[in-house]
């Protein structure tokens, strides 16, 4: 893949520079992101307005997730095959036609499946856009970019709910949706400037491999759903996590027997990105599992009302916002393996601080601000790192898959805390311990996540660099 240029040869204007590339590709990425956070506000309005359950409403937000994380491998390989804008456009273009169908739902179920049209946009973009910078940058400022691009997710977490407000309570749920055209047409158009990197002269594309792996991970995070509100031994959970197995399998047996699969077998053995991606997997587990339930925590144990509580992960959201700037800074100037490392435990004493120091709103604070500069400093880590060990014309399926594993981390967290919720419902225990053995799950993983990071530096001991993004 060559570098990612402009149609203008004239190096001289400003969509040459990779600050308009950048800024561009941060529109898609602010569009797709904020409109979880936009839509929250919405769900008691849906359920009055479309006459239907909290539990129907909640699979808005469920699909939307689960088309994401599914396409991503896939979206990731042909930003590879055919070229990042081509995949960029269409995945933001996707995202605009799910949009405007959302505004227009007349039922639950044609609102469901309209989020599930933006899930798709929202699994292309991301994996273009990243691969897309780490092109377009120069080797010395990949951290610096790649943490502004980054932080416009936490910038979506900030105002997402605060617009989403105001224009539910003023103009209606539907003008939430409209919010996203106008920077989708925007970033489509500015993204035409862009000169396409070269793709394969004669793509194939693995068409079998590509169902096998999205109907893979479709129905292990669809299983991983159900069961939190339904018996594992239901009919439609434990056979979802049968076909999602015998699938994996089939993926694995077909993938070896093909020229060009859609998931580079061979390479994702690799011990040093096999550790990488179990290890942001499990902190996306452990960062889920703690503040999904921070509101709730706040009520039960430190006995705050509703509208306080949600406004405790502002520290959380910030701290975020900023320290993923300079993450991404001092990655272009430490290396992005001793920024894993040193925004990891960071992360780990966030979550330890949950489990058995926080008593106040004070305390609560300084928590998830710990956890905000962990996360900070660990996300544009983690891609740039990825990015750095795939070959040149696999650095979009690279991506993909990372961000993947982070998804399905993500599914499983809140998973994994209704578990120790429902002993305290039961009586079994109290509130107060089931959040401190939540929190504290949430501790182990990340620390586990450590260690496989450890691993990873040790694997790639012959690669050591200090400020040169592109070996570390």
């Amino acid at each position: 893949m060559g570098s990612y240029t402009t149609n203008d040869s004239n190096n001289n204007k400003i969509w040459d520079s990779p600050f308009f590339i950048m800024m561009v590709l941060a529109l898609g990425v602010f569009m797709t992101g904020i409109d979880a956070y936009i839509f929250i506000p919405a769900l008691p309005t849906l359920i009055k307005d479309l006459n239907t359950s909290y539990e129907m409403v909640s699979w808005t937000l469920t699909v939307l997730m689960l088309f994401m994380t599914a396409i991503m491998p896939l979206a990731g390989k042909l930003s590879d095959m055919f070229g990042r804008k081509k995949l960029y456009i269409v995945g933001v273009a996707t995202f605009i036609i799910g949009s405007f169908t959302a505004s227009f739902s007349w039922d639950i179920y044609s609102l469901i499946f309209s989020m599930a049209i933006q899930g798709i946009g929202a699994g292309i973009v991301l994996p273009s856009a990243l691969s897309t910078m780490n092109d377009a940058a120069p080797e010395d400022q990949r951290g610096k970019t790649m943490g502004v691009l980054m932080a416009t997710s936490s910038l979506a977490m900030i105002i997402g709910p605060n617009i989403g407000g105001f224009l539910i309570q003023n103009f209606g749920w539907r003008t939430i949706f409209y919010v996203n055209i106008p920077i989708g047409i925007l970033a489509i158009l500015f993204a035409t400037k862009f000169r396409e990197s070269h793709g394969e002269k004669n793509p194939h594309i693995d068409y079998l491999g590509s169902l096998l792996l999205i109907g893979t991970i479709a129905t292990m995070l669809l299983a991983l759903v159900r069961v939190q509100t339904i018996s594992l031994t239901n009919i439609t959970v434990f056979p979802l996590f049968m076909v999602s197995i015998a699938l994996f399998i089939s993926l694995i047996l077909y993938e070896k027997r093909v020229p060009e699969p859609i998931l580079d077998i061979p390479l994702l053995k690799k011990g040093k990105i096999l550790s990488l991606n179990i290890a942001i997997l499990l902190t996306g587990l452990g960062t889920f599992t703690a503040f999904t339930y921070v509101p709730s925590f706040a009520q039960l144990v430190l006995n705050m009302n509703v509208q306080n509580s949600g406004i405790l992960l502002t520290p959380l959201s910030i701290t975020l916002l900023i320290m993923g700037i300079l993450g991404g800074v001092l990655i272009d100037k430490f290396g992005s393996k001793c920024m894993l490392l040193l925004g990891s435990p960071i992360l780990s004493l966030g979550l330890f601080s949950m489990a058995y120091f926080v008593k106040d709103s004070i305390s609560l604070s300084i928590a998830l601000i710990l956890i905000g500069i962990g996360m900070g400093f660990t996300f544009s880590a983690f891609q740039v790192l990825m990015l750095s060990f795939m070959p040149k014309d696999e650095e979009g399926t690279g991506v993909g898959i990372l961000n993947t594993f982070k998804g399905v981390g993500g599914t499983i967290g809140p998973l994994a805390g209704s578990f120790f919720l429902g002993a305290a419902l039961s009586g079994a225990i109290t509130f107060s311990h089931a959040f401190s053995k939540l929190f504290m799950f949430g501790t182990v993983v990340s620390v586990i996540a450590i260690i496989l990071l450890i691993v990873v530096v040790v694997m790639d001991r012959n690669n050591e660099s200090v400020g040169n993004v592109s070996k570390s």
